[in-house]
This record gives structure tokens, sequence and C-alpha cells, in this order.
């Protein structure tokens, strides 16, 4: 005869979840009144804290939202949103693209001098391609 296995998970990680779990347990025991197999006063603790817990939680939701709006807000200044590019006008993107393009015009063969308006820029030498040697066939 199989062996009769049993697992009931805890929701940790997902606090809708955790809330409302928490929320039916309080109710069952109540509903059970002073049939049920909890102990009161732990579950009297436990009606606490998840009222606490709720509340932060649907303050965090409000403010996620907030979170978000502005992120896409700052990335739409910035030129980063979706579909963007170094074209897209009156970004940060696009200002800064076309400073670093007319400095580099300004500025031809002394390229360093883009650090003073805060680039990062980097100078280095490339190895010039050198040809590959013919192989010489052995006769």
């Amino acid at each position: 005869m199989p062996r009769k296995t049993v697992r009931i998970d805890i929701p940790l990680g997902r606090p809708d979840v955790m809330i409302l779990l928490a929320k039916k347990i309080c109710s069952q025991h109540a509903a059970a009144g002073d049939k049920s197999p909890l102990d009161a006063a732990k579950l009297s603790v436990l009606q606490q804290v998840i009222e606490v817990a709720e509340e932060k939680h649907l303050a965090a939701l409000a403010h996620d939202a907030q979170a978000q709006s502005a992120r896409q807000t700052r990335d739409q200044s910035l030129g980063f949103a979706e579909g963007q590019t170094a074209y897209s006008p009156n970004t940060a993107l696009n200002i800064v693209t076309y400073a670093r393009n007319q400095l580099l015009l300004t500025l031809e063969g002394d390229e360093k001098a883009l650090g003073d308006y805060g680039f990062d820029v980097v100078i280095g030498l490339a190895k010039l391609p050198q040809r590959a040697a013919k192989e010489q066939s052995v006769k």
C-alpha cells in the first residue's frame, strides 16, 4: 500500500497571499469560537500583525505605482525609454550625443579635453593589422 504524503506550503515571499491566508485563518478561528484548536492569544497577535502588514502592503503598492510613474518619466526625459534613440528630440541622450559629436569636431586631435566636460575618454593605440606570411612550399 502506498504511503500517504502531505505537503502544505506557506507562501513565503508573496505578501498578498500570506495576508489572505492569515486573514482566513483568523476568520475560521473566530467562526469556530471556543471549539477552535488554535491558541486564542497567538491568533490575537496574528490579527494585529496582519493588520499592520496589510496597511503597509497597500502603502507599498501605492508607492510602487508612484515610483514606476517616476521611473517612466525619468527614462523618457533621459531618452532611455523603449523606442527612443539618440535621435529622439529634446532628450538628454539626444543633446549629450550632440555635445559629444560637436566637441569631437571642435577638439579634433585633443580628444582628451572632452574629459573636462565629464566624458569618460579612453585613448588607446590599435595595432596595425599584419599581413599573414605566405607559406612557402617545400620541394
